[in-house]
């Protein structure tokens, strides 16, 4: 997915900094594959025009949000606080959506 630029840095000296750098880099990559598929679903979910599909599309952004807090890409609170707002809106468009 969204693959990190690789700029040149102050390279690191010692063979253990070295292996940090490496492993600092993959890390960052893995995490900005996780973030990517969060603004993904984010998006489908904003576009979703079906007020039927909606609590089916908040269910899979909060598993992802979840995810996300569990391996410390988000903080908890944060991915608590943003559950809360989407499903917060979520609720006001279900309300003046009109009955299906």
């Amino acid at each position: 997915m969204a693959a990190p630029t690789t700029k040149k840095k102050k390279t690191a000296r010692s063979r253990s900094a070295l292996r940090r750098q490496r492993k600092i880099l993959r890390r960052r990559a893995r995490n900005l594959e996780w973030k990517a598929k969060y603004r993904v679903a984010l998006r489908a979910l904003k576009k979703e025009s079906d007020p039927t599909r909606l609590p089916e599309l908040l269910r899979a952004v909060h598993s992802l949000l979840d995810r996300l807090a569990q391996r410390n890409i988000f903080h908890r609170n944060k991915a608590a606080r943003l559950k809360s707002r989407l499903a917060r809106q979520v609720a006001q468009r279900l309300a003046g959506a009109p009955p299906a």
